[in-house]
Protein backbone atom coordinates (compact mmCIF):
# COMPACT_ATOMS: atom_id res chain seq x y z
CA UNK A 1 0.00 0.00 0.00
CA UNK A 2 1.32 3.45 -0.91
CA UNK A 3 0.59 6.28 1.53
CA UNK A 4 1.85 9.51 3.05
CA UNK A 5 3.13 8.95 6.56
CA UNK A 6 5.55 10.45 9.04
CA UNK A 7 8.91 8.71 9.09
CA UNK A 8 11.65 8.90 11.72
CA UNK A 9 14.89 8.84 9.74
CA UNK A 10 18.40 8.09 10.94
CA UNK A 11 20.86 9.44 8.38
CA UNK A 12 24.60 8.88 8.33
CA UNK A 13 25.93 11.22 5.68
CA UNK A 14 23.58 10.80 2.72
CA UNK A 15 22.68 7.18 3.56
CA UNK A 16 19.42 6.22 5.29
CA UNK A 17 20.48 3.79 8.01
CA UNK A 18 17.10 3.34 9.67
CA UNK A 19 13.54 4.54 9.04
CA UNK A 20 10.36 3.87 10.98
CA UNK A 21 6.79 4.91 10.06
CA UNK A 22 4.45 6.68 12.51
CA UNK A 23 0.78 7.64 12.26
CA UNK A 24 1.30 11.30 13.13
CA UNK A 25 3.99 13.90 13.70
CA UNK A 26 3.42 13.98 17.46
CA UNK A 27 4.20 10.28 17.83
CA UNK A 28 7.32 10.61 15.67
CA UNK A 29 8.64 13.60 17.64
CA UNK A 30 7.95 11.84 20.96
CA UNK A 31 10.15 8.91 19.96
CA UNK A 32 12.84 11.29 18.65
CA UNK A 33 12.91 13.12 22.02
CA UNK A 34 13.26 9.79 23.87
CA UNK A 35 16.20 8.85 21.66
CA UNK A 36 17.78 12.26 22.29
CA UNK A 37 17.47 11.80 26.07
CA UNK A 38 18.92 8.27 25.99
CA UNK A 39 21.71 8.85 23.46
CA UNK A 40 22.56 12.35 24.60
CA UNK A 41 22.57 15.56 22.62
CA UNK A 42 25.43 15.90 20.16
CA UNK A 43 26.23 18.73 17.78
CA UNK A 44 24.93 16.77 14.78
CA UNK A 45 21.92 15.04 16.42
CA UNK A 46 19.42 17.14 14.45
CA UNK A 47 21.18 16.27 11.18
CA UNK A 48 21.14 12.53 11.95
CA UNK A 49 17.60 12.15 13.36
CA UNK A 50 14.58 13.77 11.70
CA UNK A 51 10.82 13.33 11.33
CA UNK A 52 9.57 13.86 7.79
CA UNK A 53 6.31 13.31 6.00
CA UNK A 54 7.10 11.03 3.08
CA UNK A 55 5.30 8.98 0.46
CA UNK A 56 6.23 5.36 1.13
CA UNK A 57 5.29 1.83 0.14
CA UNK A 58 4.17 -0.07 3.27
CA UNK A 59 3.74 -3.79 3.71
CA UNK A 60 2.63 -5.27 7.05
CA UNK A 61 3.42 -1.96 8.78
CA UNK A 62 7.01 -1.86 7.51
CA UNK A 63 8.48 0.51 4.94
CA UNK A 64 9.45 -1.38 1.83
CA UNK A 65 10.44 1.65 -0.24
CA UNK A 66 10.59 5.44 0.11
CA UNK A 67 9.05 6.76 -3.09
CA UNK A 68 9.95 10.43 -2.85
CA UNK A 69 11.59 12.95 -0.55
CA UNK A 70 9.52 15.95 0.42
Amino acid sequence: MIEMTFVLLLMIGEERVEYTPYKNLSECLTIRRKIKRNVGHTADFDKKWSCKQLRVKLEAGEIMEILEEE
